[in-house]
């Protein structure tokens, strides 16, 4: 199989999302990765991928049939489940669970279920830490669902939908909410959604079943007027929240602690002679904690920041070569 460059591989069929690992032998220096795409033309619309550390190669492996525009991924155990605007019902779209086996060498893909995300354009998809509950954003109607995930891995009864309301001062992208975003806290005790629309991150708790609670009144904590929170991650000290903002192209951090979150400082993604339009798009954290990296859709870049002894974040590089509309 031909290995192609990163450019390459994005401008051939709009690649999206980084789902997750797939187990290969450790001697090989070999990482196996799931990307979905955003291309409604494109039939096998998950693809294997393989990066070979040793050689520096990457390359596609196969393609895998998960119906239209899977643009978000999201793995417990073998069970992959993504968003897709296929339809269902008026104006809402689909989350589909599949069980992932290998087979000779490649990987065979079976559906196990297909639901309603109960809105428009869901954009992001998450498995609690117990794999009994996903949770899905959906960016147009700006709502969020969450469905309970049965022993087989197929998705069961619908346990929870939100549909959140409010605004902000970006007339363009800020008219109404905009749920991008929705992930468990690392205790598994919190669900965070990021609304780009309303500035907000809206805080969940889940019950002693592992149930999104139903408030009066939704706890929160505000970013920036005008940010556009997008995508969130903690840091390995399970302390430190980082929140992307989209439309201003910051990173906040919010320290976090016993359920309460303090949001700290905001500093841009980009560097201070980058003049033109960008938008930041995910925020990934090194494994060793010392390092955060930003993508820049528009600067077509990736910046690494370290991580100072108090979660500060210090600009180091902002690297460019050979990327496009870089998304995750």
């Amino acid at each position: 199989m031909k290995a192609v460059g990163i450019n390459l591989w994005y401008n051939a069929i709009v690649a999206c999302l980084l789902a997750g690992f797939l187990s290969v032998p450790l001697k090989a220096q070999v990482t196996r990765f799931l990307v979905g795409t955003t291309n409604s033309e494109v039939a096998e619309s998950i693809v294997v991928c393989e990066l070979n550390e040793q050689k520096k190669t990457l390359t596609i492996l196969q393609g895998l049939k998960a119906g239209k525009r899977p643009g978000y991924l999201s793995m417990h155990g073998n069970r992959l489940y993504a968003v897709s605007t296929d339809i269902q019902g008026e104006n809402e779209n689909t989350l589909r669970a599949f069980a992932l086996e290998q087979n000779h060498g490649g990987y065979d893909l079976k559906l196990l279920s297909e639901v309603s995300s109960k809105g428009k354009n869901p954009c992001h998809i998450s498995v609690d830490k117990n794999g009994s509950g996903l949770y899905a954003a959906n960016y147009t109607s700006g709502s969020i669902v969450q469905y309970q995930i049965l022993p087989d891995g197929s998705l069961g009864q619908n346990w929870y939908f939100q549909q959140f309301y409010g605004s902000s001062i970006n007339s363009k992208r800020q008219q109404a909410p905009h749920a991008h975003y929705i992930n468990i806290t690392v205790d598994n005790k919190f669900a965070l959604t990021a609304d780009l629309g309303t500035d907000r991150v809206m805080v969940h708790q889940l019950d002693q079943q592992g149930k999104l609670q139903v408030y009066e009144s939704q706890p929160h904590f505000d970013l920036p007027p005008g940010s556009g929170p997008r995508h969130l991650e903690f840091h390995t000290n399970n302390r430190w929240l980082y929140v992307l903002n989209e439309l201003n192209s910051t990173i906040t951090t919010v320290e976090y602690q016993n359920g309460k979150f303090k949001v700290g400082k905001t500093i841009s993604t980009l560097p201070q002679d980058f003049k033109k339009v960008s938008k930041a798009a995910a925020v990934r954290i090194h494994p060793s904690g010392q390092y955060l990296y930003s993508s820049n859709r528009g600067a077509n870049s990736i910046s690494v920041f370290t991580i100072d002894e108090n979660g500060d974040l210090t600009r180091v590089q902002t690297f460019s070569d050979g990327l496009g509309w870089v998304r995750d």
